[in-house]
């Protein structure tokens, strides 16, 4: 029956029906449950990773014929799918987040990449505090979690309770596959690189928590994010916003006219070159492992799933805050 509702949910009821009925009904509900076990301090992933070995040991010795051993491995894994979809996926299927949020600007061209980079320059050396401050994953959580909360709720993503975002360790675990965090359906928890640079941390940690509210869309994630951190009162947190924003926009800047680029970002203020040297220092430190072999499988993941930009959705956010910087949602 499960089986049968994940075809029932992509192909027969419509987005708006999976809006009311998975959206604002069972993932909600499925948030509450989550609650009750938001207060453990450890990345639940360790617990769940523990038992799947333990139980992948047991497969392994048993002596099962091999074709018991295969029926067993194929239903595992049909229950791992099933729950992936029940316990997040269908989020995918909901109202896009361009149907909530509908873009109304010309498309990204020479002229509005240029005023989009100085903008994007200007808020990052308005904000750059004196004395940056640096909190724990934990702080941070308590800090972002009521403005992503609330924020998401203004284009419809409604969950209650608690949303965690851990570090994991070791640090670079993330990073080496080229992702600085993840939110994770089986644990209800989102998790970052306990290696990412304090000023990155803040952001990803942002980001990650609209997945646990039902964005699926990358982003969504990222404009969303933007939108809170930098709503906040922590200085550090607003400069974080503005910084991880700056990068985007700053990375398609470099692709089209490399060496403007460099004469520009030359002519950033000491402490902001400082803290971007500071971030690719760490990044650095964590080469990525077969770079081009995880960006197919995510960009085909996405697709799949109907993100049509696949990997693209990352950078979509840069046309979101325009179209925001248009309309006066933000300066």
């Amino acid at each position: 029956m499960l089986l049968i509702g994940i075809g029932l949910f992509f192909f027969i009821i419509s987005p708006d029906m999976v809006d009311l009925i998975y959206g604002r009904g069972l993932y909600p509900g499925l948030r509450k449950l989550f609650h009750l076990i938001s207060w453990i301090p450890i990345p639940m992933i360790y617990l769940i990773l523990a038992g799947l070995t333990y139980i992948l040991i047991r497969w392994v010795r048993s002596k099962n014929t091999l074709v018991k051993k295969l029926m067993d491995l194929g239903f595992g894994l049909a229950v791992i799918f099933i729950l992936f979809y029940w316990m997040w996926a269908f989020n995918y299927r909901r109202n896009s987040f361009d149907t909530r949020y509908q873009v109304g600007i010309s498309p990204l061209d020479s002229i509005s990449l240029n005023l989009e980079f100085e903008n994007a320059k200007a808020a990052i050396i308005a904000t750059r505090p004196a004395q940056l401050q640096t909190s724990t994953p934990e702080e941070n959580e308590s800090k972002i979690r009521a403005k992503i909360k609330a924020v998401c709720a203004t284009y419809g993503y409604y969950s209650p309770g608690i949303i965690r975002v851990k570090a994991l360790y070791p640090k670079g675990i993330l990073l080496r596959l080229k992702t600085a965090g993840v939110y994770m359906p089986y644990t209800g928890e989102a998790y970052v690189d306990a290696g990412l640079h304090p000023l990155q941390m803040v952001y990803t940690q942002a980001h990650e928590m609209c997945h646990g509210y039902g964005v699926t869309d990358e982003g969504a994630c990222n404009f969303l994010a933007y939108l809170a951190t930098i709503s906040l009162k922590d200085s550090s947190i607003v400069y974080s916003g503005h910084l991880s924003y700056y990068r985007y926009v700053a990375g398609t800047y470099r692709h089209y006219y490399p060496e403007r680029y460099k004469i520009l970002r030359a002519a950033l203020p000491e402490s902001i070159k400082n803290d971007l040297d500071a971030i690719n220092t760490t990044m650095l430190q964590y080469p990525d492992i077969l770079p081009k072999l995880r960006d197919q499988i995510y960009d085909t993941y996405l697709k799949a799933q109907g993100i049509e930009d696949g990997l693209g959705s990352y950078d979509k956010v840069i046309d979101y805050v325009r179209h925001a910087r248009k309309s006066g949602m933000i300066l």
